[in-house]
């Protein structure tokens, strides 16, 4: 991928620096949005919200981050990336203050969609470190970005527990708030200048098409457990979205300035968009089965009868492997290659839902089967970033990984619909809790997904061209 004279020669001085700054915000962000699932009955009663209604404001959380993401990366093709991140990172905060003194459900649902837009703070700070670093410090600083987010999503229900113990829950925006302002105060000098890739021109009828496909597909996902799958309700939003998202891509193909290119990248980026639907998939199967085995007590056949902190513990390994595989994708493809590093990525993410079939009364295997999701979310994400980097031309480079993140979004929602729906599908009696037989048809669901993507790496060409 070719870098102006001008951002070549800022690399040496910004590198370490700006991967530093990006990786931390990132890693605040992820802090942020995982801390506060633990604290949601204290955020319902603190702004006197019905269960319901502080749902669909965390739903609303989701529904943002989807909907921005493709036009914050497709704004960050066009104009200084720099600008841009620094632009979602100011609409976060002022999100995230707006949270911290909510006293209404209208106001904490106006914070929750602005938070929302800091999904696109990762496609635009990757940007900036393709546009401005050296091959190999670019990539070095997306697994330290990417590995961030894994740490950031895993310790942040640790975190929530002792803060909470020790401080309203206002404090789980008003620290990371702090962070954010005083990480945004470094970033404008360190962060450097990005010139536009682009023509300057947005898709706005595309950015509505996909926007509106999203947020049916999106919304309809997240009620289907209360509707019901087949329910009318569910199968017209369905398909609505799906007919809107068909619109969307039709009309991408026809225009010379789309939103997102589906025309470039070719077969790798399809293969990458197939991998990071697996991985979220099974990410969230693990989020969702570890902490209910950990609560479960061992009277209905399996679980620790544990505490929300042990499962917190539990989840930890998720996090720190994530980060840590994501630092060292860049030196591992050197050694094995970018399609043989991609396939690989894929086994761990089989292995962590295959192993949770052992799972019944053992804290050890909980924990092996985090650490195994994080080695497929740290080196499978980043990875997949890195192919889309190599294949995508620089004008198109942060809305392309956008979508990835978008894809991975959808997954997540649907793996965690899906494998609640099947759990609360067959429960011990007297109990709300599922057998270990809806278990274990959930952790097979996710098996099943993780082998899929295996098979679509074994379809990625063994030399990936380079894009112009």
């Amino acid at each position: 991928m070719s870098k102006s004279p001008l951002t070549m020669e800022k690399a040496p001085r910004t590198g370490s620096f700006a991967a530093g700054v990006l990786g931390a915000v990132i890693l605040v962000y992820s802090l942020l949005e995982s801390m506060l699932a633990p604290a949601l009955p204290m955020i319902q009663q603190g702004v006197g919200a019905s269960t319901a209604g502080v749902s669909w404001v965390f739903t609303g959380l989701l529904l943002s981050g989807a909907v921005c993401t493709p036009l914050i990366g497709r704004l960050g093709d066009i104009r200084d990336k720099k600008v841009v991140f620094l632009v979602v990172l100011g609409v976060v905060v002022a999100g995230v203050f707006l949270s911290a003194v909510a006293t209404s459900i209208v106001v904490l649902a106006v914070g929750q969609v602005l938070q929302g837009a800091g999904l696109g703070l990762v496609p635009v700070g990757i940007g900036i470190l393709r546009d401005t670093q050296s091959d190999g410090t670019a990539r070095t600083g997306t697994g330290l970005v990417m590995g961030m987010s894994a740490l950031g999503s895993a310790a942040g229900v640790l975190v929530s527990g002792p803060i909470l113990t020790a401080l309203p829950y206002t404090w789980l925006y008003w620290l990371p708030l702090i962070a954010l302002v005083l990480l945004g105060l470094v970033a404008v000098p360190v962060l450097p200048a990005t010139r536009p890739s682009g023509d300057g021109k947005v898709d706005w009828a595309g950015a509505a098409l996909l926007s509106a496909g999203l947020f049916a597909v999106l919304i309809g996902l997240t009620q289907a457990p209360s509707w019901g799958w087949s329910s009318a309700k569910f199968l017209v939003l369905i398909a609505v979205g799906v007919v809107l998202l068909a619109v969307f891509t039709a009309v991408e193909l026809r225009i010379d300035r789309p939103l997102v290119d589906l025309r470039t990248g070719g077969k790798p980026v399809a293969v990458v968009c197939l991998v990071a639907f697996a991985v979220g998939w099974a990410t969230y199967a693990v989020y969702l089965a570890l902490p209910t085995i950990v609560a479960a007590p061992p009277a209905v056949g399996y679980g620790l009868g544990e505490t929300a902190t042990t499962a917190g513990l539990l989840l930890l390994p998720l996090g720190v492997v994530g980060g840590l595989s994501a630092a060292l994708t860049g030196r591992l493809e050197q050694l094995l290659g970018s399609k043989t590093l991609m396939v690989l990525s894929c086994v761990p993410v089989v292995a962590s839902s295959a192993i949770l079939f052992l799972a019944r009364h053992d804290a050890v295997v909980l924990a092996l089967a985090a650490g195994l999701a994080g080695l497929g979310v740290g080196i499978g994400l980043t990875q997949a970033i890195n192919i889309v980097s190599s294949s995508v031309p620089a004008e198109r480079l942060a809305s392309a990984i956008g979508f990835v993140l978008i894809v991975r979004t959808i997954a997540g929602t649907l793996g965690a619909q899906v494998s609640g729906s099947v759990l609360a599908s067959d429960v011990v009696p007297g109990t709300p809790l599922p057998t270990w037989s809806a278990f274990s048809s959930a952790f097979v669901i996710a098996t099943v997904v993780g082998l899929l993507a295996v098979a679509a790496g074994l379809a990625l060409p063994r030399r990936i061209a380079a894009a112009v």
